[in-house]
This record gives structure tokens, C-alpha cells and sequence, in this order.
């Protein structure tokens, strides 16, 4: 089964793309695989559930880097927050999840930073 991401999500990659390619190269968020990611999801390319569990992994991961010093200033942090999809990327991935793989979902629950994601995006960590 594929996904094909919504337009919030690609809006949100385009941006990330955006402000990567005007960043000094010093400056630039993301890896190789978050601009390849960006490039998907800009382009409404559908995903596979094991790319959403990739995706609801890294804003689990990179929570934090919204706490970071360079964050306000639009800084790499959310530059790659971006190209991964964003906050809207995050509920997306949440809602596939939710419904395609409940299981593996619950599991996903039992970790204090996925939980605090959850709370992030004001989603409730609510099991099925």
C-alpha cells in the first residue's frame, strides 16, 4: 500500500527545499535523505507505510531540535523539520499509522519521546 502525501505536506517540503537552496552551504539543514524525502513529498510522490514509520521516526528523533538556538532563525533544525514534511508531515504520518499498522502504532506509544511528539502536534495518544 502507498500514500499519496496531502498538499499541507508538500507545501511544507517545498519550503524546507526553498530555504535549504537559499541557505549558505555552511548554513544548509538536511541530509542527502532529507532532500531526497522533500523531493518526494513536494512532488505528491506516494509513500510506502515503511517510509511513513521512517517519517513519524525522525520527528520523533528531532523533536528537540525545535529547542535549538538556530531554530527562530529558520536555522538547519527547521530546515530538515521541513523537508521531512513538517508538523503537518507528522500528523499525517500519525493518522496513517493509527489506521494502517495499529500494532506496531501501540508500540510506538511506549516511548516517552513519542508520546511528547504526540502532545507537540496536540494529538492524543489515544490507542486505536
Amino acid at each position: 500500500m502507498s500514500y499519496k502525501p496531502p498538499a499541507t505536506v508538500a507545501r511544507a517540503a517545498r519550503r524546507g527545499l526553498g530555504l535549504r537552496r537559499l541557505a549558505s552551504k555552511s548554513r544548509r539543514g538536511g541530509t542527502a535523505v532529507g532532500v531526497a524525502r522533500a523531493t518526494q513529498l513536494a512532488n505528491q510522490r506516494n509513500v510506502s507505510l515503511d517510509t511513513v514509520k521512517r517519517m513519524i521516526g525522525y520527528f520523533s528523533r528531532h523533536l528537540v531540535d525545535k529547542q535549538g538556538a538556530t531554530w527562530p532563525e529558520k536555522g538547519k533544525g527547521f530546515q530538515a523539520w521541513l523537508l521531512w514534511g513538517g508538523d503537518p508531515g507528522a500528523r499525517w504520518a500519525v493518522r496513517i499509522l493509527r489506521r494502517e499498522a495499529p500494532d506496531w502504532f501501540d508500540t510506538f506509544l511506549e516511548g516517552p519521546r513519542n508520546r511528547a511528539l504526540l502532545r507537540h502536534l496536540g494529538l492524543s495518544a489515544r490507542r486505536r
